[in-house]
């Protein structure tokens, strides 16, 4: 940087353009004898705090008459800027990096250093009931799309010093700042440091989603299988930390990642642990029927009805033979067509407004569908296949796992359609043999079922009582399997 305001001043409008709204100002203090500098983003910069807590100490203030030259920033540090987020710089860079997250910088006439002084403006929208994970007990608070607001309610619900945490600044462009948190002597080092290993070996202009972000350091990105546990939910992020997880926190999104991913992560809830463990056990267990309902209907009654007839029973073929009278086409295209309308139907009403979205749901749900049976496009048994596989799907407690069942479903269709009940058993040992061939993290994705931990099985196709769940995750929690302290557990 140069020594004088004017340069800076110079250089910083010709760097980034007076339109971008940079505001400056040259002001007298210690009698007059030296003049300062202030320059700050306007539309990212708190102005009231500048004012009150920088230029007004400032011009206000009475100054050492000893100092000499030198000394004049430190006592400008230290005694006259009301805020503790201050630091001292020489480099151009930095100052511009801090411009943009909305900091103020300081400069004296005559010294080539300058103050950085923290001034964001914070401007965020209340914190709000999680959109897509609704519970019926537990906390109703989520995320919202400032870091340190999010940051802060994971600390409200573990605050100890063994919450750790790392800041990478990802995107040559859009510099978003990103926050790995993990939970000291609980979670495995290794994972860690793997994770922070792929953090810093992005190198891409912007970060514009969460998504893009797990994308780019996930294992195996073309795999249909979500390889991250996607959540809203602040406290599920405290119970996934104290379990052996690392989080990585985003700016600008209310979504939070939590790795490594395991299958079985994407049918627990929080309502599991804030219900009795029979209760839970059983609606678990419901979300597990209803994944394989999502995948496996569609695919089973098309090989029962276009090969394996002698499986059906009479009356039921008779009925469904009854239903089919006059339908142009086969079965398998009836299904394709008609699961394929059902993704449609969904976007086009997440992507309307409260009501007409609504509006489009029931057109589709109740006009359409009931006029193409009534016209003989489609068998009504076709309509009730689908319809049982499309409101299984969303029964799952992610909705990242909702169009990769989507996606089995139709691909077992087709190998049904081609091949029968061979075709749909084939496809499911491959899809099987896809799924125990992923890892994520090193941590393989049919933890603890494959490899087999007996403790992690107290706490995936069932929820155990919480005083028999003592151990975390092998794999995730080396070094502190302990949840319950069993030497006090036991003298009490």
């Amino acid at each position: 940087m140069f020594s004088t305001i004017d340069k800076n001043f110079g250089f910083l409008n010709s760097f980034l353009g007076k339109d971008i709204g940079l505001i400056e100002g040259k002001y007298d203090i210690f009698n007059g004898k030296i003049q300062i500098g202030v320059v700050y983003i306007a539309s990212i910069a708190d102005n009231q705090l500048v004012s009150r807590q920088v230029i007004e100490p400032l011009l206000r203030g009475r100054f050492d008459l000893n100092t000499d030259f030198n000394g004049i920033l430190t006592q400008i540090q230290s005694k006259f800027i009301y805020t503790p987020d201050i630091e001292k710089t020489s480099e151009m860079k930095q100052i511009i990096d801090n411009l943009f997250i909305g900091s103020t910088v300081l400069f004296i006439d005559g010294i080539d250093s300058a103050l950085i002084i923290g001034s964001r403006k914070i401007e965020q929208r209340p914190i709000e009931k999680p959109d897509n994970e609704a519970i019926i007990f537990g906390s109703k608070e989520s995320f919202v799309e400032d870091l340190e607001t999010n940051i802060s309610m994971v600390i409200k619900r573990l605050p100890t010093p063994d919450l750790c945490f790392e800041t990478f600044t990802i995107g040559t462009l859009s510099r978003t700042e990103v926050k790995l948190l993990w939970m000291k002597d609980i979670t495995n080092t290794k994972i860690v440091e793997e994770a922070r290993r792929r953090l810093k070996s992005i190198e891409i202009d912007m970060i514009s989603d969460l998504g893009a972000l797990a994308e780019l350091i996930e294992d195996k990105p073309l795999s249909i299988f979500p390889k991250w546990r996607q959540t809203q939910r602040p406290d599920m992020v405290a119970k996934c930390l104290s379990d052996g997880y690392f989080v990585i926190l985003c700016n600008n999104t209310p979504f939070v990642l939590i790795g490594p991913g395991l299958f079985w992560d994407n049918f627990k809830t929080m309502d599991d642990y804030a219900e009795g463990s029979i209760v839970s056990s059983y609606l678990r267990n419901t979300r597990y029927i209803a994944f394989l309902l999502s995948i496996i209907v569609s695919p089973l009654y098309l090989s029962f009805v276009a090969y394996n007839h002698a499986i059906v029973p009479p009356p039921l073929a008779i009925n469904i033979a009854a239903g089919r009278e006059g339908v142009p086409l086969p079965s398998v295209v009836e299904l394709l067509i008609l699961s394929f309308a059902i993704t449609i139907i969904r976007e086009a009403s997440i992507r309307m407004s409260g009501a007409v979205g609504f509006f489009i749901g029931v057109l589709a749900a109740l006009v359409i569908g009931d006029a193409a049976v009534t016209a003989g496009y489609v068998s009504a048994s076709v309509i009730i296949v689908v319809a049982i596989s499309a409101i299984s799907a969303y029964a799952i407690a992610t909705t990242v796992m909702v169009i990769p069942s989507r996606l089995i479903n139709l691909f077992l269709i087709l190998l049904a359609g081609v091949l029968g009940m061979f075709g749909l058993i084939s496809g499911i040992i491959i899809i099987l043999w896809h799924a125990v061939s992923l890892e994520s993290f090193g941590v393989p994705y049919l933890y603890p079922f494959v490899p087999f931990d007996l403790e992690g099985m107290k706490d995936t196709f069932i929820r155990a009582p919480i005083k028999l769940l003592k151990k975390r995750l092998n794999m995730l929690a080396p070094y502190n399997p302990n949840k319950i302290n069993n030497e006090k557990h036991d003298g009490e």
